[in-house]
């Protein structure tokens, strides 16, 4: 036989057998398909979602800038009080009693230090 012919044979044969593989590997995949595997419904639904977002209208877009800029105040109006309330923690009095308490501690600081380099 002509080694040409032997080729060609051999190629027919392994073309037989990769149809029968790919008939039994489409017979899983449709079995699998009928039993409900979560696996291939998820990567069916992922491949699905691959692609281009839908264009949102101009009325969906101005719909969103309008809640983003009602969000965005709000969270502005929140750390504005917030920041008065720190702020308003202690009336004058208050600070004017603290200070004084500071003076008396950094006095009594200040004499034990001298004591200290009498010693």
């Amino acid at each position: 036989m002509d080694r040409n012919r032997i080729l060609e044979l051999a190629i027919e044969e392994l073309v037989k057998q990769r149809d029968e593989i790919d008939a039994e590997i489409d017979a899983i995949r449709t079995e699998l398909n009928k039993t409900g595997s979560g696996a291939t419904k998820q990567a069916k639904s992922a491949a699905e979602k691959v692609g281009r977002r839908r264009a949102r209208t101009l009325a969906e877009r101005r719909a969103q800038a309008l809640r983003m800029r009602e969000y965005w105040a709000a969270k502005k109006r929140a750390t504005k009080s917030s920041a008065r309330t720190k702020a308003r923690t202690k009336s004058a009095a208050q600070k004017r009693a603290l200070s004084l308490k500071m003076k008396e501690v950094w006095k009594k600081r200040k004499a034990e230090a001298a004591k200290a380099t009498k010693v």
